[in-house]
């Protein structure tokens, strides 16, 4: 599988399927310089079927991870536009905390790609 497969499954709202396309290139490069790249967005991937099932603890634990795991990347990295799609988890990991009882309305993740030439 590829980066661009795991960003088509995932923006279809095929979140285990995306988690498992960027599982196998993790396994590859889980030790190289983006393994931790790759390793977050199994975990937004994760996150987001976590809250497809409305799983608070799940959800909460997989976006923090892949947030943390993240952002040492942002802006961009591999033509992934981390910017925008960490924005809307920091939104979404703060509306769980805000509405303890009832689940609340989340916005929906998409990854974006930008041209090869923009990366960082």
């Amino acid at each position: 599988m590829t980066l661009e497969a795991g960003v088509e499954l995932f923006n279809a709202g095929r979140y285990w399927a995306a988690h498992e396309a960027w599982e196998e290139v993790w396994m590859l490069d889980r030790h190289g310089p983006d393994g931790d790249f790759w390793k977050g967005l199994i975990q937004v991937a994760a996150g987001c079927l976590h809250a497809q099932r409305q799983n608070r603890r799940g959800t909460q634990n997989k976006l923090s991870g892949g947030l943390s795991l993240l952002t040492p990347f942002r802006p961009r990295h591999l033509s992934v536009e981390l910017e925008p799609l960490l924005a809307v988890v920091e939104a979404n990991l703060a509306a769980l905390q805000c509405s303890r009882a009832a689940w609340p309305a989340l916005a929906s993740l998409f990854v974006a790609r930008s041209s090869p030439a923009a990366d960082s």
